[in-house]
């Protein structure tokens, strides 16, 4: 075990966990901090200032549009509190790293404990905020939530728009699990994000550098048992229909069989292997659930979710659980595996977004 006080992300590695993508040099980590940080205090203070004439000027904005349902007022609300919780976690979190003897016990139950403790608080609140301002009710069958059941487990899900990168966390959370997630490195510039996700074993990513991601994903798995689940998307980046062309046209060149397999997908792009195997080599007794969902698909932006709340239908989320005995070993067996599913998670998108 190695560790370096004072300090909360690599080369740090705590019972197998390095917390914020790997090899990131400590002077650019807080170079970067250094304009986060005082950048989101500074503009949740301007808005809880500002907040009376913003208010004013969403209302009119929308009343002047005949938006009686105050759509912009409430879009506002809400980044209002997603800037509170981003604010409460950068003054909170430098307190538990003093707890945790000035961060030479990061990795102890207890400052584990504390770390997930806030981060179940800012999920469940903007999840009520989202659901009381936004409309966005989640609408998860029976049989659906029976799978999250029981762990470890490996999530993947489809990933339309911001939104949804919290919707595995936050129903596994519900449930009892600990999670840990694989992040695209572009949400660093969140400082919320930086600060307490990585502390508790979720990895940041480079886009396009599958080497170096895979090697962060492995080092995610590190210590995951019982009811601990590991989150990816396994698409890579949001769903975007003009990258759907271009990814199954990259994809064709590079493997035709694949190409062919995954032809006619209509919600999500070729889902990239290499994160979800390293996790199941990592993870071997591990099951795999598969999250679709449907209702977020029409807001890729969240200026089109403001334009649009609150919500007037439901979030759907199926879910279906494949044993791990039923996972091939073989690479190429796994990936054809995988594509199965996925095209199985676009089927069902599809059928629920035509009924």
């Amino acid at each position: 075990m190695k560790r370096r006080p004072a300090d909360d992300g690599p080369p740090v590695e705590t019972n197998g966990v390095q917390n914020i993508g790997p090899g990131e040099p400590f002077g650019l980590r807080w170079k970067r901090r250094a304009v986060t940080i005082p950048t989101m205090l500074g503009v949740t203070a301007a808005a809880i200032v500002l907040l009376p004439l913003l208010a004013i000027g969403a209302a009119a904005f929308d009343t002047a549009r005949l938006r009686l349902r105050l759509p912009t007022l409430r879009a506002l609300l809400f980044v209002l509190q997603y800037l509170l919780n981003d604010s409460l976690e950068i003054l909170v979190v430098p307190l538990y790293w003093a707890l945790a003897g000035f961060g030479t016990r990061l990795d102890s139950p207890a400052s584990r404990r504390r770390h997930e403790r806030l981060q179940r608080w800012s999920i469940d609140v903007l999840s009520r905020r989202a659901e009381r301002l936004l409309g966005v009710n989640i609408d998860v069958d029976a049989d659906s939530a029976a799978t999250l059941e029981g762990g470890p487990l490996i999530v993947c899900c489809r990933h339309v728009n911001l939104l949804d990168a919290s919707l595995p966390s936050l129903l596994l959370q519900r449930r009892g699990f600990h999670i840990r997630a694989v992040i695209m490195a572009e949400m660093l510039a969140d400082p919320g994000f930086d600060l307490l996700y990585g502390r508790l074993g979720s990895v940041f990513i480079p886009r396009d550098q599958g080497p170096q991601a895979q090697q962060a994903v492995t080092r995610l798995a590190a210590g995951l048992t019982g009811r601990s689940a590991a989150v990816i998307f396994p698409e890579g980046r949001l769903f975007r229909p003009e990258l759907l062309a271009l990814s199954l046209a990259r994809l064709a060149v590079s493997a035709p069989e694949r190409a062919e397999r995954l032809d006619g997908l209509r919600h999500v792009l070729p889902p990239r292997p290499g994160g979800l195997n390293a996790l199941l080599d990592a993870l071997p007794q591990a099951d795999v659930v598969f999250m679709a969902h449907t209702g977020l698909e029409g807001y890729p932006r969240f200026a089109d979710l403001a334009r649009a709340v609150p919500l007037r239908h439901p979030i759907r989320v199926v879910t279906w659980r494949v044993a791990r005995s039923a996972i091939p070993t073989v690479t190429a067996e796994r990936t054809m595996w995988l594509d199965t599913n996925w095209r199985r998670l676009d089927d069902w998108v599809h059928a629920y977004s035509e009924g």
